[in-house]
């Protein structure tokens, strides 16, 4: 007979930790737990959380305080996982005695084991007959035939010792996922309704011994036929990355999109972040990526970090007119307590900071206003994310899930994860409209 309870999982932060959520709802459906469409309906609530910069950590807290709201006017346990927890459990155990649970990061998998052992009363005495596990699985399944896409992790944890940067801290050093479970996680995914994988890491390009291990893993992923995009992401930007990029100039499943975050580009800040690499490099290294023609580029940057300056400023600005990445990621410098940046001197105003951020992202849109303008008319390979009543969310294959621009078709006769392509006709700051072509 069926456990009667139920679970739900609130996902905060980014990717990574998307599919490590999906590792714990997988590790409860096994042992016959229900999942739940909503918070308020289930018994067990489970938060897996982010602590990466600041603004990360305060939505965290205040989910958790609303979590501890939704706690008192039912009868469900709570449980807090994840980057947070590992950071603070202590501070947690004292500031909010109504979280019934806490553990932190690598121990996803397991969470059957781990919150059964607390809570024995809401699962069942033995694990759950070849019947029941296939009628959980399912009913996943169906859930998440709804998207297009999955992430699939590959490895956890980070050598690379940026001093900004608290993720080792709290995932460890470097650690691969057998090549073996990634496969798994991939045909898993595909088998559910996904047509594209993006593969996610602390640093996608260390997986493996050598570069070899990481080109072989992507070249076997996209031998799978039901397999339409693989888009790896977080590609640390070094001579590694470099090399791989002959990878993305010869296989057409690769997406045409490059994301290497370089964080910065003055060489005086890079290297008091512990970064390798300076602009000719990067110069150097997104020419390489768009030798194929239709590839779009992803970058991420970080203003005012210690000791920047305005000459650093417009030297970030000069390189963004001279690149025009198509996307940019910016954020404003963030001093996490236990990185080496923390204790810096010249550490800048939040008021100078956010001034600095905004004068980047001013640059940028100007760029990306006339990125949009030659997109006007132009044919795009596309796949269906989200169907409405009147309107539908396509995104080019030039734009990566949750993260970057889509287009708005006036087209509600699609089904999600269909394949087509998309003209574009006008445009907003970032997105776009258009007509899905089938």
């Amino acid at each position: 007979m069926n456990s009667s309870h139920s679970f739900h999982i609130i996902t905060l932060g980014c990717p990574k930790n998307i599919a490590d959520s999906s590792k714990m709802e997988e590790s409860l459906l096994r042992c016959g737990l229900n999942l739940s469409s909503s918070p308020e309906k289930s018994d067990l609530l489970i938060i897996n959380t982010c602590t990466f910069i600041t603004e990360a950590t305060n939505e965290t807290i205040e989910t958790i305080l609303e979590a501890v709201d939704l706690k008192k006017k039912s009868n469900q346990k709570l449980i807090v996982v994840g980057c947070f927890a590992e950071r603070y459990s202590k501070e947690i155990q004292e500031e909010i005695p109504e979280i019934d649970l806490l553990f932190g990061t690598g121990k996803y998998s397991q969470a059957d084991e781990i919150i059964r052992s607390h809570f024995p009363e809401y699962f069942q005495q033995k694990r759950p007959d070849l019947e029941l596990l296939k009628r959980n699985l399912h009913l996943t399944s169906k859930k998440k035939n709804n998207s297009s896409f999955a992430y699939v992790k590959i490895s956890d944890g980070c050598n690379r010792g940026c001093h900004f940067c608290i993720i080792p801290t709290l995932r460890g050093s470097f650690h691969d996922s057998p090549k073996e479970e990634i496969l798994q996680d991939v045909h898993k995914a595909l088998s559910e309704g996904a047509k594209e994988i993006c593969l996610v890491s602390q640093d996608t390009v260390f997986y493996g011994k050598s570069l070899d291990e990481l080109s072989n893993l992507i070249q076997t992923i996209t031998e799978i036929e039901d397999l339409k995009i693989l888009r790896p992401l977080y590609l640390y930007p070094d001579k590694k990355t470099y090399k791989l990029l002959d990878l993305f100039l010869t296989n057409e499943k690769i997406a045409p999109y490059f994301e290497s975050p370089i964080q910065h580009v003055s060489e005086k800040v890079l290297k008091s972040m512990n970064r390798i690499g300076n602009k000719n490099f990067f110069i150097d290294l997104f020419k390489k990526a768009r030798q194929r023609k239709d590839l779009e580029i992803r970058t991420s940057i970080i203003m005012g970090y210690p000791g920047e300056t305005a000459k650093d400023v417009d030297e970030v600005i000069q390189f963004i007119q001279e690149v025009k990445p198509e996307k940019l990621a910016l954020f404003g410098f963030s001093p996490q307590e236990g990185t080496k940046a923390y204790l810096l001197s010249e550490q800048l105003e939040e008021q100078e900071i956010s001034h600095r951020v905004n004068l980047v992202r001013e640059a940028h849109l100007e760029v990306l206003k006339e990125i949009h303008i030659s997109r006007i008319g132009e044919t795009y390979p596309a796949i269906v994310d989200k169907v409405g009543k009147k309107e539908s969310i396509v995104r080019r294959f030039q734009d990566a899930p949750e993260m970057d621009e889509v287009v708005y078709v006036k087209n509600s006769n699609l089904k999600v994860g269909q394949i087509g392509k998309v003209l574009i006709d006008n445009f907003s700051e970032y997105d776009m409209d258009g007509v899905f072509l089938e």
